[in-house]
């Protein structure tokens, strides 16, 4: 039985190794280059089927967009783009059409409690914490026409950058009525 079992496990290795799918490399993991994406193109079809205005914020200098999705909060649709900051940070944009309160309640089911509200462009922006340090922050604003959802692992200088140029970004123009 050994020695089927033996058999079984060289004709796995051998057919994974093969496909060239597959590496082993013992040394400690090396960051490679952050792959960017293209989240305009994919914010702009997202807008043609949305009945709520979407924004595209183009990143900072040094900032990667790295992820663009269709995410869904109190299951309406909401476009998600993550960008990897210039000091190896992370935050990720939800554009949402549901209120404010619903959209920072039904976020991603972590429970947050208010902590602090910021003044950023003349708007409130809320900042909401979990007591749990694995979930992250969210900073909230509502911009009447659509609420902005901000979470990540980055610093306040960077949150607050990345919200600057999100209010500083007009929406594509509307093309569902």
């Amino acid at each position: 039985m050994v020695l089927s079992l033996a058999a079984v496990g060289v004709v796995m290795v051998a057919s994974v190794a093969f496909t060239g799918l597959c590496s082993f490399n013992p040394d400690t993991p090396e960051q490679g280059p952050v792959q960017a994406v293209d989240d305009k193109t994919t914010l702009e079809l997202e807008s043609r089927s949305l009945n709520f205005p979407i924004r595209y914020v183009a990143p900072p200098d040094g900032w990667i967009p790295n992820s663009v999705r269709r995410s869904s909060i109190a299951g309406f649709p909401a476009p998600v783009v993550g960008w990897v900051t210039a000091q190896q940070g992370y935050i990720q944009l939800t554009q949402t059409g549901v209120d404010l309160p619903t959209a920072t309640e039904r976020f991603d089911g972590n429970l947050r409690e208010p902590e602090a509200s910021r003044t950023i462009g003349g708007r409130e922006v809320r900042i909401l914490r979990a007591k749990d340090d694995d979930i992250d922050d969210l900073w909230a604003v509502d911009l009447g026409d659509v609420r902005l959802l901000f979470s990540g692992r980055a610093s306040d200088d960077e949150f607050r950058q990345i919200i600057t140029q999100a209010f500083a970004s007009a929406p594509f123009p509307a093309t569902v009525g």
